[in-house]
């Protein structure tokens, strides 16, 4: 019985980190400092880049936070929908924009958890060819983008669990 209140408390923070992490991810800083466009793709490149943070600090804790994680993950793609139905996607197309949306993060996670790992250059092409979709002009922030986001894993990597997965944690930008 008391696991069910715990599990139902964990769950409660997961609109509170998705929103933490939305907010971060929208700052005009981030934009402007990178040279991310600020458009759908390139919104939806920062969000998924700061998810796949998230995500990776969820597993740091072995699989006991893998339910949580996947009520975030669906928490994050029931927005997706309602967003781009928000700004006038077609019902039909939606799902199909969603599903893909969701091939691309995935694809985006696997490949950051690989490479933050390891301290090389790995991490700015992946940041070259999913964020700056290989444009060599934009290209040349992908150094102080891949700092940036080695500097917010190892804040993550401090935060407690507990605190972590009721959302009482900030991102910071410098």
């Amino acid at each position: 019985m008391f696991q069910w209140f715990k599990k139902q408390y964990e769950t409660e923070g997961i609109e509170k980190i998705y929103n933490i992490v939305v907010s971060q991810s929208r700052r005009p800083e981030l934009f402007a400092e990178f040279s991310v466009a600020d458009t759908l793709d390139g919104r939806f490149d920062l969000l998924s880049l700061h998810m796949c943070l998230i995500f990776k600090r969820l597993k740091l804790e072995d699989n006991s936070h893998k339910q949580f994680s996947q009520l975030l993950f669906d928490f994050m793609f029931q927005d997706m929908d309602r967003s781009l139905r928000e700004i006038g996607v077609g019902d039909l197309s939606v799902g199909k924009r969603v599903k893909e949306m969701g091939r691309a993060f995935l694809g985006r996670l696997e490949v950051y958890e690989a490479v933050i790992k390891v301290n090389d250059i790995s991490l700015e092409g992946a940041l070259i060819r999913n964020v700056y979709r290989s444009d060599p002009l934009l290209s040349q922030n992908a150094s102080k983008l891949a700092h940036y986001v080695r500097r917010v894993d190892a804040k993550l990597a401090d935060i407690p669990i507990e605190l972590l997965i009721r959302g009482e944690f900030t991102f910071e930008f410098r």
